[in-house]
């Protein structure tokens, strides 16, 4: 079993993907949110990136979570397989100049969010997939980004354990005394 402790972070993205999808589900008809997004799988890879910055493994772990998301979001690879490890490199990068507080890290993983919405709808109406006016973007951005909020005041806590005692990838018994 210790074998499996360095994806352990792999793990609980995965488990994350299939929660995203059900609370994509249900809490759009709960709460009447027609046009927010749920980004609970990039928020949570986002924070692994501020939390886990020196890391560069997790950047592959991004694009590999970018690529089963997009096939179970989209059927289509290339929005999150781009995206996510970009704006993952971006914050790790950040994240050496940043204070370790929980606030930075959630305006950044905020800001990470909006790039990656931004990112999506350019995405998708460049290659025709679907067809969405400026207007409904901005109409979507402000439910997002409060989802996003309440996702990283929920979860963050959890990735941080995660993200500090599991690295993905790095075997944890050389530095266990």
């Amino acid at each position: 079993m210790s074998a499996l402790k360095k994806y352990t972070l792999a793990f609980a993205l995965f488990i994350t993907l299939a929660l995203n999808g059900s609370l994509s589900l249900y809490l759009h008809q709960l709460f009447g949110f027609n046009s927010g997004a749920n980004l609970l799988l990039p928020i949570g890879m986002m924070l692994v990136a501020l939390i886990d910055d020196i890391n560069r493994r997790e950047l592959w772990l991004a694009f590999g979570t970018g690529i089963v998301s997009d096939v179970f979001f989209f059927g289509a690879i290339g929005a999150y397989t781009v995206s996510l490890p970009c704006v993952c490199w971006l914050l790790q990068k950040a994240a050496r100049f940043l204070p370790e507080l929980f606030w930075t890290r959630a305006v950044f993983t905020l800001i990470g969010t909006i790039f990656l919405i931004v990112y999506n709808w350019l995405f998708f109406n460049l290659t025709g997939i679907s067809r969405v006016s400026l207007g409904m973007l901005v109409k979507g951005l402000l439910p997002t980004l409060l989802w996003s909020a309440v996702f990283i005041i929920l979860t963050y806590w959890i990735w941080n354990w995660l993200a500090v005692e599991f690295p993905f990838m790095v075997k944890q018994e050389n530095y266990r005394s």
